[in-house]
Formats: C-alpha cells, sequence, structure tokens
C-alpha cells in the first residue's frame, strides 16, 4: 500500500454462524480491492468453506483451508478443494506448539482473531504460504458445538510469519516504532 487510507471495522453484536456470509462478504471486498490472493478459512465441518465458495465465486483466489481432523470434514468437499488447486490441512496432522499466554491475549479480541494468526503460523511453518504474504484470515468463534458455535466472525489481513519469528519485531536501530506487524488490519469481529 503506497498511501494512507480510511478503512471501515464491521463489529458483529453476537459472535456467532449467522454472520458467516457477511464476514466472507467483508473478506472478498478486501481481496478485490488489494493485490491479496489468498484466504485462510478455518472450517471444521465444512460449513464455512462451502459458504465461502458461493461468496468468492468468480474472484480470482486461492483457499488454503485449515480444518480440525479429517474425520470430520466432508470427502466431496475435500476432494473439489483440491481438484480446484485449493490447499486444505488439518490441526490434528500438525503438532503446533506455542505459548498459552499468546493465545489468551488474542482472545479477549475475539477467539476468531486467535484462530487467524494461529492459521498463519500453521501455513507458514509447513511452507504452504510464502513467509512475508499479505493473505486474508477468515475465522469464527466456537465449534458446533457451541449454541452458536461453528461459521466465521472474524477477518483479518495479515502478513504470514513462521511461529518461530512471530514475537521478533523489526525495530530499526534508533527508532522505537514497530513496522513489522504481522497483524495488518482488522476486517470484522464480534464485540
Amino acid at each position: 500500500m503506497d498511501q494512507d487510507y480510511v478503512g471501515t471495522v464491521t463489529y458483529f453484536c453476537e459472535p456467532g454462524k449467522h454472520n458467516t456470509v457477511k464476514t466472507l462478504e467483508i473478506a472478498k471486498d478486501k481481496i478485490v480491492k488489494s493485490n491479496v490472493k489468498r484466504v485462510l478459512i478455518a472450517s471444521t465441518l465444512g460449513y464455512t468453506i462451502q459458504e465461502a465458495f458461493d461468496v468468492f465465486d468468480g474472484v480470482d483466489v486461492q483457499f488454503v483451508v485449515v480444518g480440525g481432523r479429517r474425520s470430520q470434514f466432508p470427502d466431496s468437499l475435500y476432494q473439489a478443494l483440491i481438484e480446484g488447486g485449493h490447499l486444505v490441512l488439518f490441526n490434528s496432522d500438525y503438532d503446533f506448539q506455542y505459548p498459552d499466554i499468546v493465545w489468551e491475549i488474542l482472545r479477549r479480541f475475539s477467539e476468531g482473531m486467535k484462530v487467524c494468526a494461529q492459521m498463519n503460523l500453521i501455513v507458514s511453518d509447513l511452507g504452504l504460504v510464502p513467509v512475508g504474504e499479505e493473505v486474508v484470515a477468515v475465522a469464527g468463534t466456537g465449534r458446533e458445538d457451541f449454541p452458536t458455535g461453528g461459521g466465521a466472525d472474524t477477518a483479518i489481513v495479515t502478513e504470514t510469519v513462521k511461529s518461530t519469528d512471530f514475537f521478533k519485531l523489526d525495530l530499526p536501530p534508533s527508532q522505537t516504532k514497530i513496522i513489522g506487524r504481522k497483524i495488518k488490519e482488522i476486517l470484522c469481529k464480534p464485540r
């Protein structure tokens, strides 16, 4: 981005699945207006990515789907994603270690914020997305066993970074301003 601009953040009154389509539309709007070409999407049972197929229809974008366990994810949807050139991985296949205090801090913004950051680190650690690339990340609050769980209610623009580098700040000598922020923009989240 070459110049300052005024962006908007959508704050949902309540977290949950009912915000999924609006969250995806906000993410799509950002994609269409930027050079971002990948969307990280948390989708445990396939609901969010299925909705994303509809919302992003006709948009040149690659989905990088992060699910919970392969056994929970529909086979037909998995095949459609792979055949479409998208990437799919499952948390259960990756031993991800990170300080709990970081997750607790990010949860203060929203559960989805924690998941967006987690997906960023996972796809970077696995080499699925190049480090330093700006992506849109989409996640939600809770899972299917929560009353309003599943779906998506949080979207951010983030710069991919490996988990080993997440705490490194790009501080030029003689300056105290951080120029290497990894979470670039909050697009929407529950209030």
